[in-house]
């Protein structure tokens, strides 16, 4: 599976460009895993994220994965 570190630009909220919070991993479908960090609010960014549409270029999101929230894995 090859992980793809998403960068600040192209982050929407304020806060993920500050220092600090949790990484959220979402895996998809065919494998990849996108890495979002500096997450302040997880349970919300999934949240957000869950809704999203199910078809994707990578298919639907199978799997959320925390660091420091200790709910790992996030069911969808």
């Amino acid at each position: 599976m090859s992980e793809l570190h998403v960068k600040d630009n192209f982050r929407t909220n304020p806060l993920s460009l500050q220092p600090g919070g949790d990484t959220v991993k979402t895996i998809h479908q065919d494998g990849k895993i996108f890495v979002y960090d500096k997450v302040k609010r997880p349970g919300a960014y999934i949240k957000n994220i869950s809704m999203y549409p199910k078809n994707t270029e990578h298919g639907p999101i199978v799997e959320i994965l925390t660091s420091g929230s200790g709910r790992e894995p996030w069911e969808i």
